[in-house]
């Protein structure tokens, strides 16, 4: 009798391993099962969903039980231009993917894109359209935050004389300097200096278009460069086709 009820508790046992090996073959294999949709959410252009998709097949494995969420998600933020993603399933079979991107405020002179984050990034699928009107951006790397902090205070002060930001640039040493362009005139280079005080180029800007109008009374012209590397002072250079006839006392004419 011991015999016989040991033999039936092993044949139990033998049948129930059968049967969970059978369900997980089932789970593992059932056409129902399989993920048939790969939906992708947030502000992504086609050539970015196509980029998301491939990457998503690529990565996933198994059906939508046992697909790894985690895995996806990395893999979809490993996309240089999203900043992060959302993954979960989405009964009966897809996937469904949310995506936030990095919004670019410039262009670093490398052609990456750099994001209001100060996070340099690569991306196919921005509007044409918003990566011409993008200020550039050059130099050494590790400052690309600090610009972008520095833009929007570059762009307050360059309003004032209804001018805006066209380049940013900062030296290996830290030292600053910006591109104008107006409808006033083509582009003005302002040297700032290193930032000795955390606003110290933002300051030296400041002074200079406080004193604009002055130095256009004075040259008879927008200046094209100068230099405000100095305190309480700067230097004003003419385009050089102005300056024969700003010595010889003629009008010069400003460019409109």
């Amino acid at each position: 009798m011991k015999l016989s009820a040991n033999l039936l508790r092993i044949a139990g046992r033998l049948a129930a391993a059968a049967a969970a090996a059978s369900l997980v073959w089932f789970l593992l294999t059932a056409p129902a099962l399989q993920i048939k949709t790969i939906e992708v959410r947030g502000p992504v252009e086609a050539a970015g969903l196509q980029e998301v998709t491939r990457t998503v097949e690529r990565t996933l494995s198994g059906n939508i039980l046992t697909a790894n969420i985690n895995d996806v998600k990395k893999a979809v933020e490993g996309i240089s231009w999203i900043q992060s993603a959302y993954v979960s399933r989405l009964w009966p079979d897809s996937l469904y993917i949310e995506v936030k991107r990095h919004r670019s405020v410039a262009i670093w002179e490398d052609g990456r894109l750099v994001s209001d984050e100060g996070v340099l990034y690569m991306s196919n699928d921005e509007p044409i359209e918003r990566l011409l009107a993008l200020p550039a951006f050059a130099g050494d790397p590790q400052y690309a935050p600090q610009a972008v902090k520095y833009l929007a205070r570059f762009n307050a002060e360059a309003a004032r004389i209804q001018a805006r930001v066209k380049a940013v640039k900062v030296t290996f040493r830290g030292s600053w300097s910006v591109v104008l362009e107006s409808a006033r005139f083509a582009s003005m280079e302002i040297e700032l200096g290193r930032a000795l005080t955390q606003d110290g180029p933002v300051n030296h800007l400041r002074q200079v278009v406080d004193n604009m109008d002055r130095v256009v009374a004075m040259l008879k012209a927008y200046p094209e460069r100068i230099d405000a590397r100095y305190k309480n002072a700067f230097a004003a250079q003419l385009p050089p086709g102005m300056y024969a006839a700003a010595a010889a006392g003629a009008p010069v004419k400003q460019a409109k």
